[in-house]
């Protein structure tokens, strides 16, 4: 009878040991599952934040671009301002020299004709 319960003591302590081992993998397990969990948790983090800084970057960039854009089209329009300026300045003196021109003739030809009056615009 003693060697039956060494051995079943044997067995209980076997059987124990396997339990604690057992109860250790499963911890070490569960332990392993979290840790993974957490370096998941990290790089799908890593992975917004990358995604929104590229975002952010794109963004900035678009916006330097449109900024140049827009800068060089105020600039053009700025260019054309200036050349329409130029352009109504020579069509107002040759309007002057124009009306001038006329205003010379109806002279000449008030002074032709002896008239006293001022000839109209219209008789030319």
């Amino acid at each position: 009878a003693v060697v039956s319960t060494q051995s079943t003591g044997a067995r209980v302590n076997a059987l124990k040991g396997s339990l604690t081992q057992a109860i250790n993998i499963a911890e070490q397990s569960t332990l392993q599952r979290l840790e993974l969990a957490e370096i998941s948790d990290m790089q799908e983090k890593q992975k917004r934040s990358y995604l929104k800084e590229s975002g952010d970057l794109r963004v900035k960039e678009v916006k330097k671009i449109a900024n140049a854009k827009l800068k060089s089209c105020a600039e053009i329009l700025q260019e054309k301002e200036v050349e329409h300026e130029r352009t109504m300045e020579k069509l107002y003196e040759k309007i002057s020299r124009l009306k001038m021109q006329c205003k010379t003739k109806d002279d000449m030809i008030q002074s032709l004709s002896g008239d006293s009056r001022p000839v109209s615009p219209n008789s030319t």
